[in-house]
């Protein structure tokens, strides 16, 4: 079932993250303001609860304030999200039941499921695939704030794209399928190149070409960062035999540490992939083109 939820809070584990690991592993939230008068809470006599900490604070606006996010953790029930970050995930939950005091006079309360690090198709929430409007929650000064991204995280957990996205991917799918057909306009030598600027692009260099013959053509690459050298077999028109011919040589050879077999027409099997072997078809290349920004070379080289 999709997630969903009225409204989400973004929530700091204790100071310094002091109580986050228990509560992540364990599936609960804890809440400080110890000294909030936990009766007048759970009797939703918000006025009081203001009127305690105005008191205590010496302000009014910043009692406001602390009632917000105390009611938000009171209140809050199970068509709710609350969300954090912690080791470079967001992790999300629903809250359920009411508010235990502990020992310590802080507050606690039980989550419907524990807490989530994915999606719901098991897409890991990292960080860094994150909308930096989201993670800006995390400069909150307080304990609870309101996510006002929450169409943007309920999409996250869902897997949903927004429509820009949609449009955008369906552009670029539009765009991998025209630079297919442009490939396949090449000849042999200029597919060479293209191959080759693709992987200067990724940081190989070129050290050598082993064998050169019509609509075939071999390199040989460096990847200076690691030293890693990379045999290149590079083809027009591919299939499986062609793809087993050159495995074979690339075994016997004992020279490289990996090869790549690239080609722009025909069928290879995924399966003929192996960790030392690396398949890059005519829609793998088309996208690595796309992202090595030349597909503007390529019409040129078409027009």
């Amino acid at each position: 079932m999709a997630v969903t939820a009225k409204d989400a809070f973004y929530i700091k584990l204790g100071r310094g993250g002091e109580w986050e690991a228990d509560c992540l592993k364990q599936g609960f939230l804890q809440f400080g303001y110890h000294e909030t008068p936990h009766e007048l809470c759970l009797a939703g006599e918000w006025e009081k609860v203001r009127d305690f900490w105005a008191v205590r604070r010496g302000d009014q606006g910043t009692a406001t304030r602390d009632v917000k996010q105390i009611r938000a953790f009171y209140e809050a029930d199970e068509n709710c999200l609350f969300i954090t970050f912690a080791n470079g995930l967001l992790h999300w939950c629903k809250p359920t039941g009411p508010v235990e005091v502990l020992p310590d006079r802080s507050h606690r309360r039980a989550t419907m499921d524990g807490w989530h690090t994915q999606s719901l198709d098991g897409t890991p929430l990292s960080s860094d695939r994150i909308s930096g409007h989201l993670l800006k929650v995390q400069m909150f000064r307080g304990t609870i704030c309101q996510v006002k991204q929450r169409a943007y995280l309920l999409r996250k957990l869902n897997d949903e794209l927004s429509p820009e996205l949609t449009a955008a991917e369906e552009a670029e799918r539009a765009m991998i399928g025209a630079i297919i057909g442009m490939m396949r306009l090449l000849t042999w030598q200029d597919f060479e190149l293209l191959v080759d600027l693709i992987f200067t692009a990724s940081g190989w260099r070129r050290i050598g070409v082993v064998g050169r013959v019509q609509k075939t053509v071999d390199l040989e690459l460096l990847l200076p960062t690691t030293g890693e050298r990379a045999f290149v077999q590079i083809k027009s028109q591919a299939n499986a035999a062609s793809l087993r011919d050159y495995a074979a040589r690339f075994e016997q050879a004992n020279l490289y540490d990996r090869m790549f077999f690239v080609w722009h027409t025909g069928n290879v099997a995924a399966n003929g992939e192996a960790d030392s072997i690396t398949l890059i078809g005519p829609e793998r290349l088309a996208r690595m083109c796309l992202d090595a920004g030349l597909a503007s070379w390529l019409r040129e080289k078409v027009s």
